[in-house]
């Protein structure tokens, strides 16, 4: 049990002693998990889980109208996002991961659903911040993950990176592999296929066109590379789905 759950645990008790106001509480638990999603603690969100189950705060909240509760939660999530794109997550993955959390708060059919998804929303962006987070990483690094991120729709290689951010394509490929333990042309193939699921899934673009619309010259390449990072061809990943 980690410290803020139990200093948290004893302020419920104190609270609940006196029945004051329990808007603070609420805020103390959104503080918790703003901590869980800049540390990365999934523990934290576990525990915060727990206390908000016997928070009366939450329950009013919960009693409300479900549109409001949804607009309750888009709004906190709308505030966890944004921590987390200060916190170093690219802009465009912070977008792409904001968009998905409205479509499922959206479609919540019941408070249960949606108290549900409020806190699975949070351990989803951690391990989104967990693998995309650019925070420890040097600023030149850093360049270069955002302009990869930003230029997702463009063909590029290695020295395409490096002129943008006016670096030695040597030095910044040895940087970028020793920081990440990926290879500059790795991460530009791997940032290119995950958004190709993206669009996958949506169901709106058939497979050539999202290899024309990521840059790749012809769909038989851009096939070769989905399976070099997802072992297998587009068509078979989407049927496992």
């Amino acid at each position: 049990m980690t410290m803020e759950y139990r200093t948290l645990n004893k302020e419920l008790s104190i609270q609940s002693e006196y029945d004051i106001d329990y808007s603070e509480k609420s805020t103390r638990l959104k503080q918790l998990l703003e901590s869980a999603i800049i540390t990365g603690n999934m523990g934290l969100v576990h525990e915060v889980k727990t206390i908000a189950q016997q928070s009366k705060d939450i329950n009013t909240i919960l009693e409300e109208e479900l549109d409001i509760q949804k607009l309750y939660i888009a709004s906190t999530i709308t505030s966890f996002v944004e921590i987390a794109t200060k916190q170093g997550l690219p802009k465009d993955v912070a977008q792409a991961a904001k968009r998905k959390f409205y479509i499922k708060i959206a479609g919540c059919q019941n408070k249960f659903e949606l108290e549900h998804y409020n806190f699975e929303i949070v351990e989803e962006l951690i391990g989104v911040m967990n693998q995309y987070s650019m925070r420890r990483y040097s600023p030149i690094v850093k360049m270069a993950i955002e302009f990869i991120h930003n230029n997702k729709f463009k063909f590029l290689y290695a020295k395409d990176v490096a002129n943008a951010i006016h670096v030695n394509r040597s030095y910044l490929s040895e940087k970028f592999r020793k920081e990440t333990g990926q290879t500059l042309t790795d991460y530009i193939h791997k940032v290119k296929m995950e958004y190709a699921i993206q669009l996958m899934e949506s169901n709106f673009y058939k497979f050539n066109e999202i290899a024309e619309l990521l840059g790749y010259s012809n769909y038989a390449y851009f096939s070769i590379v989905f399976k070099k990072v997802y072992n297998e061809t587009p068509n078979n990943y989407m049927k496992q789905l």
